[in-house]
């Protein structure tokens, strides 16, 4: 047998039919390693190129990636692009980042998209630059593009992590320093997420199949990350169960869910698990004895992990664990309804 071998490896024609044989199998090989080569990769930093950006915005990528590049904040276009998204709407604008006011002029007094560019990304790097400096989150920068850098300053003697209630009361403080009836948007940081996409812990949770409004669902919910679990809380200054966090997340888009886990599986509209898609509700039964099947649910978020507040706290859960496959009960997707009573 190996007399054999040999003489197959070292004669012409066992050559000819070695590579015959093998060579589809190399030319496989290769294809598969050019496929996956050319597949796109997420950029870096917390979000990527949300799918609701408009096709205006879109265009200057290009130009938004290579004016954060100056900075060395390259990682944030995505953010930035959203930014530009919320600031103009989406159309056609000219200052296309409403950035006259942050070198002192009147609104929509720059008349160049390229100009409102360079600018609105000189005052996107101060605002990262003293969020840097102050320790300050993400979520503080973003709503200091709106505010001014002075909400960082608020927010560093307040815990120093941005919170909804926190740009209330800025947005309050401010108005009345001003004399105005109102100052800012203290919804902004909710507004521009919806435009993008989010990475959590290198991978993308897209919720671009559901519709943008979840991407305002999930954003709002996200903020309680790490909150203790309150059973019978409803709202982030008693923390949350996990009804209670659905309610209150869901509010944000105009959609008044009722209280409990079994009315909010009542009126879903029920799928299966083939349906399922980031935005959707997963419910469990079981966890505690109330009386009734549905005892706990969670946002579906993807990758195989939900978002929902349980007895460990609020935050992401493995959906594939052994406890929740044993206590699964069913899918639901949220339509547009008004709620029934607490309970």
């Amino acid at each position: 047998m190996k007399l054999l071998m040999a003489k197959l490896l070292f004669s012409q024609n066992g050559r000819k039919l070695i590579w015959f044989i093998f060579a589809p199998f190399l030319l496989l090989f290769f294809l598969l390693l050019i496929l996956f080569a050319g597949q796109p990769k997420p950029p870096p930093g917390e979000y990527t190129i949300g799918k609701q950006l408009s096709p205006a915005v879109l265009q200057y990528e290009e130009i938004v990636h290579d004016a954060l590049l100056t900075y060395g904040l390259e990682e944030h276009t995505a953010l930035v692009l959203a930014i530009m998204m919320q600031e103009s709407g989406g159309n056609m604008s000219l200052d296309v980042m409403q950035s006259s006011e942050s070198i002192g002029l009147p609104p929509n007094t720059i008349t160049d998209p390229l100009y409102s560019i360079e600018v609105g990304v000189a005052h996107f790097e101060k605002v990262i630059t003293k969020m840097e400096h102050l320790g300050v989150d993400l979520d503080t920068a973003i709503q200091s593009y709106n505010y001014g850098t002075g909400y960082m300053d608020f927010v560093a003697v307040n815990g120093g992590k941005h919170s909804e209630t926190l740009a209330q009361a800025f947005s309050r403080q401010q108005a009345t320093k001003l004399g105005w009836k109102s100052y800012g948007d203290p919804e902004y940081v909710a507004h521009v997420k919806r435009y993008v996409g989010t990475m959590r812990e290198g991978e993308v949770i897209d919720l671009a199949n559901a519709s943008a409004n979840f991407q305002v669902v999930y954003e709002t919910m996200v903020q309680f990350d790490g909150y203790p679990y309150t059973f019978g809380g409803m709202s982030p200054t008693t923390s949350f169960d996990c009804s209670g966090l659905m309610m209150w997340a869901f509010r944000k888009i105009g959609v008044n869910l009722p209280r409990t886990a079994q009315e909010q599986y009542n009126v879903s509209q029920k799928i299966t698990a083939d349906e399922l898609q980031p935005g959707d509700f997963i419910f469990f039964t079981g966890t505690y004895n109330a009386g009734r099947p549905v005892t706990h649910l969670g946002m579906y978020v993807g990758n195989g992990k939900m978002f929902d507040a349980n007895g460990s706290g609020i935050g992401f859960t493995n959906i594939n664990d052994p406890y929740w496959q044993e206590h699964l009960y069913g899918y639901g997707r949220v339509v547009d309804f008004s709620g029934g009573e607490e309970g």
